[in-house]
């Protein structure tokens, strides 16, 4: 569902080939990426001045940058220099660290923790409530276990909107949890941060004004082309202390406009001018056309939701926060209205065999293409709604596709 006018965007940013490294270089971007990081810290509740100044005063609150993976890892890399000050002279500590991160959470932060060598081990799957979202209590536990065992608690990594179920952790319960231990919190909208351009959604994400750094794709459920990721820092002068080498062939400070400069807050230097696409797109169709974008998508999933409920149980809900995703299976008669908790093991093994066999019918006839993932040990269909041409009719065809090729696999497996 990419916005045409961000496709447009990009082309022009090819176009012209340059770079968010100096401002010299880039400078109406320069401006521009500041100012619409200011933007999107302000809807976040973060605090921030007034962009657009002669100086970058304030620090633009954070960067845009390649993906939510890189910026889970910037954010891990910032919290471990807020807890080693000498981190960057001196290489990483010998103590043992802790990174929480819910059942629910994404698999970067594994990775991210793999690559900054704090280990895989040292990753913690926090227990999750039957919708996916963390449960503050057992972040509390986790984190008083970790201490017990000589391990130092780097960072909480919550989110805002599961792959899965779309699950939003409580985020103002965690925070107060990070608050008592002094642990960085991070939060991964990644996909989930788009309620906050929504009057009717945004309270989904209360409390991350109290995060110390928020991801934010916008090239998910916004329709910004690939890729468009803004990661927010509450304090952005740690930006510079860590990640700046100050190398004076690009970075000198005695130049004109230096101190806008902003490829040495960064790890990467170069930078693809990501903003420009998101500004043309937010300036063309405004807040509330933001917001009705949300609101669209919402809307659509709200109408599979009535369409299941009225389906005499031939479609059974798993999993429903209420925002864009359903988790949902079908339903043979004969296990109709569906109790997981009753089902055989044959039962449960043939249903949850019978998924994967339904998207391989989709996918070869090129009907539809739904994911499915395991959830509660069943095989479940995940119907989400990013695009904004979607309507009903389309929600209709796909149950429909999903009844038929249902009941022929199941009528054929054994």
């Amino acid at each position: 569902g990419a916005d045409p006018v961000a496709v447009v965007g990009d082309w022009l940013a090819a176009a012209l080939n340059t770079a968010t490294t100096t401002f010299e270089i880039a400078p109406v971007f320069h401006l521009m990426e500041a100012t619409l990081l200011a933007k999107l810290a302000h809807l976040a509740g973060y605090p921030v001045g007034s962009p657009g100044g002669t100086t970058p005063d304030p620090l633009p609150p954070g960067l845009f940058c390649p993906g939510g993976s890189m910026a889970t890892l910037y954010a891990l890399q910032l919290a471990r220099h807020r807890l080693q000050p000498d981190l960057v002279r001196v290489g990483a500590g010998p103590g043992p660290l802790a990174v929480f991160v819910s059942a629910s959470g994404h698999y970067a932060v594994g990775k991210s923790a793999a690559l900054l060598g704090i280990g895989t081990d040292a990753v913690v799957a926090v227990e999750v409530d039957a919708d996916g979202a963390m449960e503050p209590g057992a972040l509390r536990t986790a984190v008083r276990v970790a201490l017990d065992a000589g391990r130092s608690p780097l960072a909480v990594v919550a989110t805002a909107g599961t792959t899965g179920t779309c699950a939003f952790d409580p985020l103002n319960e965690v925070a107060d949890v990070c608050a008592d231990y002094g642990i960085w919190m991070h939060v991964d909208g990644c996909y989930g941060g788009s309620a906050l351009f929504s009057a009717d959604h945004r309270h989904r994400l209360a409390g991350v004004e109290r995060s110390d750094s928020f991801v934010w794709n916008l090239h998910k459920m916004m329709g910004i082309t690939q890729q468009c990721t803004a990661l927010l820092v509450r304090e952005p002068e740690r930006l510079a202390t860590c990640f700046s080498t100050g190398a004076d062939y690009l970075f000198q400070p005695d130049k004109q406009f230096g101190e806008w400069d902003s490829g040495d807050r960064t790890f990467q230097c170069g930078r693809r001018v990501d903003a420009l696409k998101l500004w043309l797109a937010w300036k063309t169709r405004g807040d509330a056309g933001f917001a009705a974008r949300i609101d669209h998508a919402v809307a659509m999933a709200d109408f599979a939701r009535l369409l299941i409920d009225a389906s005499d149980d031939e479609f059974a809900t798993i999993v429903d926060t209420g925002f864009t995703n359903i988790v949902f299976a079908w339903v043979p008669p004969e296990l109709r209205p569906l109790d997981l908790g009753s089902l055989s093991e044959a039962d449960r093994s043939r249903l949850h065999r019978l998924a994967p066999r339904v998207k391989a019918r989709m996918q070869s006839e090129g009907t539809a293409l739904l994911g499915f993932q395991p959830v509660h040990g069943l095989n479940t269909f995940r119907l989400l709604v990013m695009n904004p041409t979607v309507g009903t009719h389309d929600v209709e065809a796909v149950l429909d596709h999903l009844a038929r090729y249902g009941a022929e696999e199941w009528a054929a497996t054994t």
